[in-house]
């Protein structure tokens, strides 16, 4: 029996694992990919590195019906499952361990940290299950990364890079050695989401010679990360006076009262919203359409940044070292001295001065640099 074991790191410390579930070449790979739309952009850098490590693999992705729609045309994917559990319930749970399998998975690559994540993977008779032991799940892996110290203001795109890393050493033997520079997100709208896009913004009559700024006035789980509705009124009002600018409100069904504040707070007519009316597949042509975005710290800000359309966001309570849109055009904004800053809190306990103290003119002047520094390339 002892011949059969061998040494295995697992992050931060030394574990035997018998020798049967490393150096395999897998076959059949599922991915649990993350529920929120932000976080599932920052996975595609790791997404690429997986593809790249195992070529001959056929890779699938397990995502929610919110963050499927962005991995449609991905080459680093073979297949997509929708995972309902929120619509469906437990239902959705067993007949995805039942698929699961099915389908004799080899490797469960798992960049969601949830319980139930690593769960569906023991259930469904997956050989190696990867990811961090978090939530209770340690048990429930055959290989396990530890968080410490070194991740904090580490931005997340490496947690998920860290776990294809183990991922190709428990399977390949193979170190893995971190690029110079932080990988960026990287997506493209296809054909038919600019379509949907343009389609859009005809109907709503807008003109395809004068910049569109789009405005992300809301988030979906915080209110504290929320700019004022106010200041976002008062910069689209500059924003078309001053710059000449078309500007669009988007955001999901769940950020509609946002967006209605800001037109209710404008004192002229000329901005659209279109906040709770767009598909995925219409918000990315959209995003990738449009001559800037500025948000909030939510998701389309990342789909925005990796679509390398130029994003300016709004950092108050959230820590911008980790989770900060990145892309070559990806800007952001904070109020300097705010002792409390990067809170994490989802409501402000005092004054939300992180968010109020920065003005719109501010924004403006940055906005302007991105839209000059945008033109200027094309």
């Amino acid at each position: 029996m002892w011949d059969r074991l061998q040494p295995v790191f697992t992050g931060d410390r030394l574990k035997s694992v018998p020798r049967f579930l490393t150096a395999m070449k897998p076959e059949r790979i599922l991915v649990r990919g993350t529920n929120w739309l932000g976080d599932a952009v920052m996975t595609t850098p790791a997404l690429e590195r997986l593809r790249a490590s195992f070529p001959e693999a056929r890779i699938t992705l397990l995502a929610t019906p919110l963050t499927a729609g962005l991995f449609e045309d991905s080459p680093f994917l073979d297949d997509i499952i929708e995972y309902r559990r929120r619509d469906e319930g437990v239902k959705a749970f067993f007949a995805t361990v039942r698929l699961i399998r099915d389908r004799r998975f080899d490797l469960a690559v798992l960049f969601q940290n949830a319980f139930e994540a690593a769960l569906l993977a023991w259930l469904g008779g997956t050989r190696l299950r990867i990811g961090f032991a978090e939530q209770g799940r340690s048990l429930l892996l055959t290989h396990k990364l530890h968080r410490g110290d070194r991740h904090r203001n580490r931005h997340q795109i490496h947690d998920y890079l860290d776990i294809v890393a183990e991922c190709e050493r428990v399977c390949l033997g193979s170190g893995f050695k971190p690029a110079v520079e932080q990988p960026l997100p990287s997506l493209v709208a296809g054909r038919a989401q600019r379509m949907a896009a343009g389609n859009l913004l005809r109907c709503y009559g807008l003109d395809a010679a004068k910049p569109v700024v789009a405005l992300n006035a809301g988030a979906t789980n915080s209110r504290a990360k929320c700019w004022p509705a106010e200041n976002f009124a008062a910069l689209a009002e500059r924003l078309i006076t001053k710059l000449n600018a078309q500007v669009v409100l988007i955001g999901g069904a769940a950020e509609l009262d946002y967006a209605e504040r800001v037109v209710w707070r404008m004192k002229k007519n000329g901005i659209v919203n279109l906040a709770g009316k767009t598909s995925l597949a219409e918000l990315i042509g959209l995003l990738a359409e449009c001559d800037l975005l500025v948000s909030n710290d939510t998701g389309p800000a990342h789909v925005a940044a990796a679509l390398g359309t130029p994003t300016l966001t709004i950092f108050g309570p959230t820590n911008e070292f980790e989770t900060s849109p990145t892309g070559r055009h990806a800007e952001l904004i904070r109020a300097p001295g705010i002792e409390c800053a990067r809170c994490m809190h989802r409501d402000c306990p005092i004054d939300h001065r992180c968010m109020t103290r920065i003005a719109p003119e501010d924004v403006l002047a940055r906005a302007r640099q991105l839209l000059n520094q945008h033109s200027e390339q094309y």
